[in-house]
């Protein structure tokens, strides 16, 4: 339970940190196309706030539909193996995503166009994430489960180095 906790945390900061990424690139691209239509790029505050934009709603992203998205995934083809379960994860993160989305469209009253685009776009941004923290998941269970058969008692990592027989003077049995 507790090692399934921790790959799941770990799986999680994973995907976050491909937030980060996403954001990162995402600033680099706005300020390359503000050098090259010459537009004004915000001032010296707007860099880190730009980064920021992809940062705090990832954190909200993993926790609302990338954890979960992975959990099911993993329960819904836990026999098959490791491209299945991702694949399965990324279909329920477009699931979640729409049921979000189209929660958040029905009470704003949003046209529908516009709730398919951001729909789809945040599908796009979450499938990332969703990838990462399956490959998160699937690598720490078999690292641990390699740790563990590594450190098995018996095992050659966990044999003293055998010492030479020690020498009683007087041959081994003494008189």
């Amino acid at each position: 339970m507790i090692g399934t906790l921790i790959r799941h945390v770990a799986g999680a900061v994973a995907a976050w940190l491909v937030y980060v990424a996403e954001g990162a690139f995402g600033l680099l691209t706005r300020l390359a196309l503000g050098l090259i239509i010459d537009a004004d790029q915000g001032g010296p505050l707007a860099r880190p706030f730009m980064a920021l934009d992809a940062t705090l709603p990832g954190a909200v992203l993993v926790l609302l539909v990338v954890v979960p998205a992975v959990v099911i995934g993993e329960a819904a083809v836990a026999r098959r193996g490791a491209f299945a379960r991702a694949l399965a994860a990324c279909g329920v993160a477009a699931l979640l995503v729409g049921l979000y989305v189209g929660g958040i469209a029905a009470v704003t009253g949003a046209v529908v166009a516009d709730a398919a685009l951001v729909w789809s776009l945040t599908t796009a941004v979450v499938l990332g994430p969703v990838v990462a923290h399956a490959a998160v998941m699937r690598g720490t269970r078999a690292a641990t489960g390699w740790l563990a058969r590594w450190s098995r008692p018996g095992s050659p990592a966990t044999l003293a180095p055998s010492a030479p027989p020690v020498a009683h003077p007087g041959g081994p049995e003494v008189p």
